[in-house]
């Protein structure tokens, strides 16, 4: 393995109702006909926007976010993303 690249190992305690986005650099590398980068402070905005929705719906509205920025500028990297919500451990009865 490349010793150039460095994993951490990181411990995050979920409480029911909280989500993890993940998402690669094609998102926040997504360029308009400018040439401007929808970066970060946008993807928390469209994010931030709806923060209650079912991942299934949060996808969709970022993907629409991202369209509306670059409008007809050409896709030149992935735009992958993925959405899970913990929604606790199972009750038992």
């Amino acid at each position: 393995m490349d010793e150039s690249y460095r994993f951490h190992n990181q411990v995050v305690q979920l409480k029911p109702g909280d989500m993890i986005f993940q998402y690669t650099d094609g998102i926040t590398e997504a360029t308009d006909a400018n040439k401007e980068l929808f970066g970060e402070e946008r993807l928390t905005e469209a994010l931030n926007a709806s923060p209650s929705v079912r991942p299934e719906e949060l996808l969709p509205r970022v993907r629409e976010k991202i369209n509306g920025f670059v409008k007809d500028a050409p896709q030149f990297d992935d735009i992958t993303m993925l959405a899970l919500r913990y929604n606790g451990e199972k009750q038992t009865g």
